[in-house]
């Protein structure tokens, strides 16, 4: 902004574990302009209030546990919740349930409007399938929103569990984040392979996925399975090593971002040898 740059107003810094009320009110604000405003014009207004079906707003305060009343509308009671009364976090509850409650298309409509509020505000999270999680480099959340979104259920609720372990606001797991991240890629190459059981761990079957006519380079594959190790050796995260109680954010989001590109690489590798 004009102010900013010329040195009137402090330029925005990042907000972690904290919020503006700038922030605070854009995201009323588009709350507002979506839900509440259109029904201010709307004939069928009336119709939807009498039908007796919960507003929007009042299916939000409800799942806060915040109380409905003929005294305090539950707009104004919600507007009062996102622009004082919540903490930080509890503001971006408030965006995950709203953005829960609406279909596809909507949804996806208001994570990019949401994203872009947050970017613009300088906030230090991004929505990523519907989830607030401190990612914000638009290729990282790409790449975890393709490798959860496979046809391949077993992957896609690995790559959606790391990412709900990371992104936790209130008690993040980067232990189990990284454990499910992991798990993700050896998901996508049993299904490659069609390995289960036992043998069913990234380093037997990586090492199966030339019998199906993938071939990895050598520096990749290693560079893996040492990703692989890090998480599997006998002090490591799968084995609930005393060495790792407290996997740091950066290794969880590293592992997290990584897998997701991997699981999206071997399928690209993988359907170029079934369309030959």
């Amino acid at each position: 902004m004009f102010s900013e740059k010329y040195g009137y107003k402090r330029e925005k810094k990042i907000q972690i574990k904290s919020i503006t009320k700038e922030l605070r009110n854009r995201i009323w604000n588009l709350f507002y302009q979506c839900e509440l405003k259109p029904y201010e014009v709307d004939e069928n207004f009336l119709d939807d209030f009498l039908s007796g079906n919960p507003t929007i707003e009042e299916k939000i305060v409800d799942k806060l546990g915040l109380s409905i009343n003929s005294v305090t509308p539950p707009k104004t009671r919600l507007r009062t919740y996102i622009e004082q009364s919540a903490k930080w976090y509890e503001v971006y509850d408030v965006v995950e349930i709203y953005i829960s409650f609406l279909d596809k298309k909507k949804r996806e409509q208001r994570t990019k409007q949401l994203n872009t509020i947050f970017e613009q505000e300088k906030s230090g999270y991004r929505i990523v399938l519907g989830e607030i999680t401190p990612i914000t480099n638009d290729a990282e959340i790409e790449t975890i929103e393709q490798a959860a979104m496979t046809q391949f259920n077993s992957v896609n609720q690995h790559i959606s569990k790391a990412l709900a372990f990371y992104a936790d606001l209130k008690n993040p797991d980067y232990e189990n984040s990284v454990k499910e991240s992991i798990s993700a890629v050896e998901a996508m190459c049993c299904v490659i392979a069609g390995t289960s059981g036992k043998q069913a761990t990234l380093g037997n079957t990586i090492k199966k996925l030339e019998d199906k006519g993938i071939h990895i380079h050598g520096g990749m594959k290693q560079g893996f399975k040492d990703l692989y190790g890090y998480a599997s050796d006998e002090n490591g995260i799968r084995h609930g090593g005393i060495d790792f109680k407290n996997v740091p954010p950066e290794d969880a989001k590293f592992m997290l971002v990584s897998c997701s590109a991997f699981v999206n690489y071997l399928i690209e590798k993988w359907s170029k040898v079934e369309n030959n």
